[in-house]
């Protein structure tokens, strides 16, 4: 089962790069988060930060989330990777996650909410539905198949199960990535109506995969490299952008300023910081009007 080793081990590789930065292992702050590729939805679409759709997938807020998605892959990563195949297991996984956290993402970007996603438990429920509807077209009803099948929907259950604990209790699962996730692996499991019939054809997409969490990798620490403000949640850049105003640093005070612009932050929220730096430094230009999801 390499592909189920390989994601335990990355989720807990990540979370220990994770600890050494943040310095607990029960929280992980929103800079940290964002300086190793969280999902911010309003800087998905306003700053063009689609490789975090794909890099979230591998962090996790705290112990017990990676905890519980280390649990899941150990105990129902093989049994998926049985039934829909280790070349398939891998870009579906990356698929799924990466819809799930566009889901999460539109979902913020449409109401205007600063929304942060992180966490692998959303690609793990697209894996189980992918693996659920490649079992039932493969005869997963017959009694052969039924343990299997039986297994993987069970384990698709605890998950949701846990998204609606975590809704209530108001903890970090979001139900929109785990909702977008399933879909989304739902439909790839759907769509693959080949298997991939030799070694060769599982090594290319094992390949292919993991070029596309690298290169997505890769892009998250050029744009953190570049952009002063790529780890800067909302409430980090209003700050800066007042202490720039206070501290007469007008061309700081403007790129905060055009920074918060292209999150498309509520008027309310910047207009008496906007008329601060305006009176202390003139007119700020508003930045490039983001790029909108389609409504």
């Amino acid at each position: 089962d390499p592909v189920s080793r390989t994601l335990l081990a990355l989720y807990l590789g990540m979370f220990i790069v994770e600890v050494s930065g943040a310095h607990s292992a029960w929280d992980l702050p929103a800079p940290q988060a964002l300086a190793l590729g969280a999902s911010h939805a309003l800087a998905v679409f306003g700053e063009g930060r689609y490789e975090t759709l794909v890099t979230a997938s591998f962090l996790h807020v705290g112990v017990v989330h990676v905890a519980f998605d280390a649990l899941l892959v150990w105990q129902a990563g093989p049994v998926v990777e049985r039934a829909i195949g280790s070349g398939r297991m891998a870009p579906i996984a990356l698929a799924a996650g990466a819809v799930g956290n566009l889901l999460s993402a539109t979902r913020g970007w449409l109401a205007n909410l600063p929304v942060m996603a992180a966490g692998g438990t959303g690609a793990l429920a697209g894996l189980l539905a992918a693996g659920c509807v490649v079992a039932l077209r493969d005869g997963g009803w017959r009694r052969r198949r039924r343990p299997e099948t039986g297994a993987l929907l069970r384990w698709l259950a605890v998950v949701f199960a846990a998204g609606l604990v975590s809704r209530l209790t108001g903890q970090t699962l979001d139900t929109a990535t785990l909702v977008g996730g399933a879909l989304g692996g739902a439909a790839m499991g759907a769509l693959w109506r080949r298997p991939l019939a030799s070694s060769r054809a599982s090594a290319w997409a094992l390949a292919a995969s993991a070029a596309v969490l690298l290169a997505c990798i890769a892009l998250v620490a050029v744009r953190d490299r570049a952009d002063r403000f790529a780890t800067m949640p909302v409430e980090r850049r209003l700050e800066f952008t007042a202490d720039a105003v206070l501290d007469g640093r007008c061309g700081d005070a403007a790129d905060g300023l055009r920074s918060l612009d292209r999150l498309r932050v509520p008027v309310s929220t910047v207009s008496s910081l906007r008329a601060q730096v305006e009176a202390s430094c003139g007119r700020v230009p508003a930045a490039a009007a983001p790029i909108s999801p389609p409504r």
